[in-house]
């Protein structure tokens, strides 16, 4: 069975055991790079919570052909902000209609540069901690972590210049002007699928290349925020 059709199946049986269900949604390396994914990340919304081991035993038996990591939300739970962005980013909607995701959407507080900014600094932070690293899975984790989170930083401050409450970054791309458009789709394709992703990172002069990018995306977030401040200007 291939994931699409295991993943169709699933559903069905997450409805069957808890019919309080209201929305599945399925979220990150699945739906935007489903080829290289290595697990399936499930967002179940549901009216009241069922014992979670059950949730999990269905979606992950000893035949899967793939993992199945779940998050369960009960309606009226809040959820971390974080986490709720991460969500938003890259989704399908496989059961339900799909406004409780849009409503949980709305409970987002408007993006900031200083949000982008501390995302630079979480880049920075990773970075250090990498090179301090004895083992090399801690390494190889904060390496990509740092990668990514200057991914993130551009998508924040892509979403302050378009004004827009927007999470998924490939609609962000989309409606970006260039030259803005051509730097942050090179910045998606390479910091947070290459290097984060699929961890294809440079081995050699990796702290050159990490400057590199820390430089280009600081440049990029430089930018918009000189021309959302030139537009208020005006």
């Amino acid at each position: 069975m291939d994931i699409k059709s295991y993943v169709s199946s699933l559903c069905k049986k997450l409805v069957e055991f808890d019919p309080d269900i209201v929305e599945i949604v399925q979220f990150g390396s699945s739906v935007y790079a489903p080829k290289y994914a290595r697990d399936v990340d499930l967002f179940i919304v549901t009216k009241r919570k069922k014992d979670y081991g059950r949730y999990f035993d269905l979606a992950n038996p000893c035949d899967a052909p793939i993992n199945v990591d779940i998050i369960v939300h009960e309606v009226g739970e809040t959820l971390r902000e974080d986490l709720l962005r991460n969500i938003l980013g890259a989704f399908n909607i496989l059961y339900g209609s799909g406004d409780c995701i849009r409503s949980l959407s709305k409970s987002l507080g408007d993006p900031t540069f200083d949000q982008a900014e501390s995302y630079i600094r979480g880049a920075l932070e990773d970075f250090k901690l990498s090179k301090e690293a004895v083992d090399p899975l801690d390494k190889d984790r904060r390496i990509r972590e740092a990668f990514d989170a200057l991914f993130h930083a551009a998508r924040i401050a892509s979403m302050v210049y378009l004004s827009t409450e927007v999470t998924r970054w490939g609609m962000v791309r989309r409606m970006l002007p260039n030259p803005y458009a051509e730097e942050f789709e090179q910045i998606i394709e390479k910091l947070h699928v290459e290097y984060f992703y699929r961890g294809n990172y440079p081995r050699e002069n990796l702290e050159r290349e990490f400057n590199m990018w820390l430089t280009k995306v600081k440049d990029y977030i430089g930018r918009l925020k000189m021309e959302v401040k030139r537009r208020a200007e005006e």
